[in-house]
């Protein structure tokens, strides 16, 4: 048979995976493990946000190379911040926040990643 798994949660290190088969006496069996080795994105990132554009909900995903204090701020047309997601140290890896734009009226909003030395804003449209 085949399998497949995807464990969206992981930070950068090494990972040992195994199957448990159960059969229907209710005796069971572990397969061999697999190990899995989850390295550190090599740069810096910042993704578009999806879906793109949203209603109320949408995901941010960006990467970093190294641990750091991690800002990630969303602003209106006019440069008024309206929603702090992020603003503590967070470990390397690749993450994903959720927005929830309930509170706001429809429109253009900017979101921008401070981490580190790395600075990159993107844009999202919100269609109420």
């Amino acid at each position: 048979n085949s399998y497949s798994f995807i464990d969206a949660s992981v930070a950068a290190g090494a990972y040992n995976y195994r199957l448990k088969q159960i059969d229907f006496d209710g005796s069971f069996e572990y397969s061999n493990g697999l190990e899995v080795v989850v390295g550190a994105p090599q740069s810096f990132g910042l993704s578009q946000n999806y879906p793109n554009p949203f209603n109320p909900t949408t995901v941010i995903e960006f990467a970093i190379p190294e641990a750091s204090n991690v800002k990630l701020v969303v602003y209106n047309m006019l440069g008024q911040e309206v929603a702090t997601l992020i603003n503590r140290n967070v470990e390397a890896g690749s993450h994903s926040v959720n927005f929830d734009a309930s509170g706001l009226n429809s429109g253009v909003y900017i979101y921008k990643l401070e981490a580190a030395d790395f600075v990159q804003i993107n844009k999202m449209t919100l269609m109420k």
